[in-house]
């Protein structure tokens, strides 16, 4: 190997042999090399950073997912409507499927069928129950899945007739037989960018015409 190529590989092991050799001083006693203390107390230094950052990261998500709660449409809410939420939920362990929204503002879940007809059934039994609430969702369907979330505009929140219609959609998914099955966290997301780009386009629905 000519000297070209040995001259790095040289100044590495003196670099290393400098940093993991301590030195003696006059009268035999050994001292660390000042170069060495410095890299293992920055070292410590940056895994207990990311200790931290990973512990603050995990208890802001758990302080998150347990004070998150509903914001209410204004004019609306109170102790009766927040017992009637309650076992929707999927949160509240009480059988519910519900979630809520990331703003606290609506309500969002997914039903799956065994057909497309089956589906589509529900959706028909679903849109006749808001044409009685005069209320109606922000949905999308793909197949034999379903994604609906209920939510108001105007005022903006969670209202009572929210809730309700939640309600009713799980008794009608029951009756036409609901699928209780994971649906895939893929799925999900796509379903919500549809009925996202739909509520985007629909313009102010939840305003009453003159």
């Amino acid at each position: 190997m000519t000297l070209q190529y040995l001259r790095p590989l040289l100044r590495c092991a003196c670099t290393t042999t400098r940093l993991a050799i301590p030195r003696v001083q006059p009268g035999g006693v050994l001292r660390k090399h000042p170069s060495t203390q410095p890299l293992a107390n920055s070292h410590q230094a940056s895994v207990s950073c990311q200790q931290r950052s990973l512990f603050t990261n995990l208890a802001a998500m758990t302080t998150t997912s347990k004070t998150q709660a509903p914001k209410f449409s204004a004019g609306v809410g109170g102790q009766e409507l927040e017992r009637e939420l309650e076992p929707l939920l999927a949160s509240a362990g009480l059988g519910g499927r519900w979630a809520l929204i990331s703003t606290g503002e609506g309500l969002e879940r997914s039903f799956k069928f065994k057909t497309f007809t089956k589906t589509w059934d529900f959706m028909t039994a679903v849109s006749l129950q808001c044409k009685l609430k005069n209320h109606h969702p922000e949905w999308s369907n793909v197949y034999n899945t379903t994604y609906i979330r209920w939510t108001t505009h105007n005022p903006k929140g969670l209202s009572a007739k929210d809730v309700q219609l939640a309600a009713i959609c799980d008794g009608l998914a029951k009756d036409f037989g609901e699928i209780i099955d994971e649906v895939a966290d893929s799925d999900v997301c796509a379903l919500k960018q549809v009925a996202d780009r739909a509520a985007t386009n629909a313009g102010d629905c939840c305003t009453p015409k003159k």
